[in-house]
């Protein structure tokens, strides 16, 4: 435990083996401290802004017009596959991901560009498929290869219906990575083609996927949620009917992922909040439960809980925690109760140390973890290899990525003003644990994790801004062998935005559950 304590909050285990190989700037770049009120939303600027710049589609007569792209290829850039969608992947996710994170740039900034990007241009492209999937996209053709993936219920589009938002929809502005790598002319999962039998060299993307999922949905269900409570008291006219367009989707996309699934709570609070349903709202999870005091996460099970012989991930996002916290907040009425705070602590403090672990001979700079594409993985509680083994790809160490990083320093910003809102609130978990093993609530003070998580957020920003500045983008990952790190990342773009968002309510001493304004329909 002394060892645990001494890797989180002073960041030590730094190698001698590997100390003379050369550090680019941004490894230390932290060091300069947490990053200004003006500087960070300076930073916000410039990262929105890059993404209106080089991620959307402009076209003005395109059926995609305000489609954020998950992926731009930085080495291409302005040739016919500058953008590169997976089939399967995340172009729809990121996109209602940067759609958040301009309602929060929006909300603590007052900057009416970020408010404009959302309302000319992103929420009409996903209110488009979410309100109009019935009429855009059919079931009735299939024209990827005869092998490929098929998809089950969760997934596959059903005839006829709204809500649906398929994983790729484009018309040839964008090539398929899965296609390129397999020099196959067909879709590796069921879709609609447009160009299907005829000659497509290129791997261009005409057409749509056949398949969503609960996933997606659920980051739907976040974009909804955040751009409702924001457009819904609105005076302005193309607000109100931007609102009501936006109640109509989270009704969609609720009764898609029941025809799917069943009640999904992400996707259960946009609609329930809507339509002022309290009954509904009832099916979202009590953010009051006491078993969220219990530790119960990536770091515990895989040092404290697993089960000998078996392999355990590293986190590679932080979804979950987005989730559970936006679905809370909306049951809550606009409040954070003490067990769901006390998770948010937890987990933002604790899911990093498994990259610190792995991370025996680097001092890990604020902000930075694993890439979510590559194996991280712990058996009978330590990982399966360390980065002094250099066991990545062709002898190097593992790549790092630009999505949990950030988007955990978001999470690092709700448990600062939770700490803030419930002072004690760490030393207080003890009162309230039920399970014997009381180690993974670590002797450590509430001071020292406050100090942790202020300086992951803060100076994290620091470390991305060098990132931003060396490379000129935010990369996908960052010592990968493929082509991820030439891939300028959407998802990254967002959560460096959230968390700079996160940081200013810091900074001004502000708590951001109380910022949206949230209906209380459980009293």
């Amino acid at each position: 435990m002394a060892a645990i304590r001494l890797l989180t909050v002073l960041g030590f285990f730094w190698g001698a083996a590997h100390a003379a190989e050369p550090q680019p700037a941004w490894e230390t770049a932290w060091k300069k401290g947490p990053m200004s009120a003006e500087e960070t939303r300076a930073f916000m600027k410039r990262l929105a802004q890059f993404v209106f710049d080089n991620h959307l589609k402009k076209s003005p007569d395109s059926p995609q017009r305000g489609m954020v792209y998950e992926y731009m290829d930085t080495t291409r850039k302005g040739q016919f596959d500058q953008f590169v969608q997976g089939e399967a992947l995340d172009t729809m996710h990121d996109g209602a991901w940067f759609a958040a994170a301009l309602v929060n740039a929006y909300r603590t900034t007052g900057d009416p560009f970020y408010k404009e990007f959302l309302a000319k241009w992103i929420l009409p492209f996903y209110l488009k498929m979410l309100n109009h999937s019935d009429e855009l996209f059919t079931a009735r053709r299939n024209d990827a290869r005869p092998d490929a993936h098929k998809w089950g219920k969760e997934w596959l589009f059903q005839e006829g219906e709204k809500g649906f938002v398929p994983y790729w929809w484009d018309d040839g502005g964008s090539v398929s990575y899965e296609r390129r790598h397999s020099k196959k002319p067909l879709g590796t999962f069921q879709c609609v083609d447009n160009l299907a039998g005829k000659p497509n060299p290129n791997h261009l993307l005409d057409g749509y996927s056949l398949g969503s999922s609960n996933h997606m949905a659920q980051d739907l269900g976040v974009m909804l949620q955040l751009a409702w409570l924001l457009f819904r008291d609105s005076a302005d006219e193309a607000d109100k009917k931007l609102a009501a367009e936006l109640a109509e989707g989270a009704k969609n996309l609720y009764e898609c992922r029941m025809r799917h699934h069943g009640p999904i709570p992400m996707c259960v609070a946009p609609w329930a909040l809507a339509s002022g349903n309290a009954e509904l709202m009832k099916r979202v999870p009590d953010p009051n439960d006491k078993a969220l005091w219990n530790p119960n996460n990536h770091y515990t099970r895989a040092l404290y809980d697993f089960e000998p012989g078996r392999s355990y991930s590293f986190p590679g996002f932080a979804d979950d925690q987005e989730y559970l916290y936006y679905h809370g907040i909306a049951r809550a009425g606009g409040k954070l109760p003490k067990p769901l705070a006390f998770k948010l602590i937890y987990d933002a403090y604790t899911h990093p140390i498994l990259f610190r672990l792995y991370c025996d001979d680097w001092n890990v700079p604020p902000g930075i973890n694993v890439f979510d594409l590559f194996p991280y993985r712990m058996v009978d509680g330590k990982p399966t290899d360390y980065r002094s083994e250099r066991k990545g790809a062709h002898k190097s160490v593992k790549p790092l990525g630009s999505r949990f990083g950030p988007q955990n320093m978001v999470v690092c910003g709700w448990a600062i003003q939770a700490i803030r809102a419930y002072p004690g609130i760490w030393d207080e978990r003890l009162q309230h644990a039920t399970r014997k093993d009381l180690r993974p609530y670590l002797a450590v003070s509430e001071a020292d994790v406050r100090a942790w998580l202020e300086r992951e957020l803060g100076c994290g920003l620091r470390t991305w801004e060098a990132i931003f500045n060396e490379r000129g983008y935010i990369p996908t990952s960052i010592g990968s062998t493929y082509d991820w790190d030439k891939y300028s990342d959407t998802g990254g773009y967002a959560h460096l935005l959230s968390a700079a968002a996160q940081w200013l309510l810091v900074l001004d001493a502000k708590r951001d559950w109380e910022m949206h304004d949230i209906p209380i329909l459980l009293r």
